[in-house]
């Protein structure tokens, strides 16, 4: 099983390790040791996954519920706080330039770990008032379940978006450059 694990690892992107997996290891490590949650398994490819599916979610948190909520701020002088550059140039400016996608994934990381810090508060938050209110499992199993349902669902939808604006660029590309001929 070990050949099988490090075969595995050796097929994951850097994006993978450092936006999953990376950032699932240090909450995984953080929350075992200041909350009363433990993730603790007896195979190194279980933990593996674990890391790495905590390391999803935390990821969607920073997509769906980081990056909205910085965008959405503005600064002393009622600018945007965080603002992206259109789609479409972002496309055409990283064929140019493949650095511009380095930096890109570099930038999703950091909003990664800003997702990672905000979970591990709330879960400690949680794992506080766990200590003085006793509510059952099952109804806390549930509501995190549709929490994390909701958040793969409008990842889906995000990234189908940006599939088709890519696939609309081409075409639009492809047009002109037909026309032009």
């Amino acid at each position: 099983m070990e050949d099988g694990g490090n075969k595995l690892i050796e097929k994951i992107s850097s994006y993978n390790i450092f936006n999953n997996l990376l950032p699932g290891i240090i909450f995984c490590y953080i929350v075992e040791k200041t909350t009363r949650l433990i993730f603790q398994t007896g195979e190194v490819w279980e933990k593996f996954f674990i890391y790495y599916f905590a390391g999803m979610i935390i990821n969607r948190i920073g997509s769906i519920l980081v990056e909205p909520m910085l965008k959405s701020l503005k600064t002393r002088k009622k600018r945007k706080f965080l603002e992206f550059a259109p789609y479409s140039d972002y496309i055409e400016a990283s064929e140019n330039s493949p650095f511009i996608k380095t930096l890109n994934e570099t930038n999703n990381t950091y909003r990664t770990f800003i997702a990672m810090m905000l979970t591990i508060m709330v879960i400690k938050i949680c794992d506080l008032i766990g200590n003085f209110i006793t509510i059952g499992n099952n109804i806390i199993f549930l509501i995190v379940w549709l929490v994390i349902t909701a958040l793969f669902i409008y990842s889906y939808k995000k990234q189908t978006d940006y599939i088709r604006e890519r696939v609309e660029n081409y075409i639009s590309k492809k047009t002109k450059r037909s026309e032009i001929e």
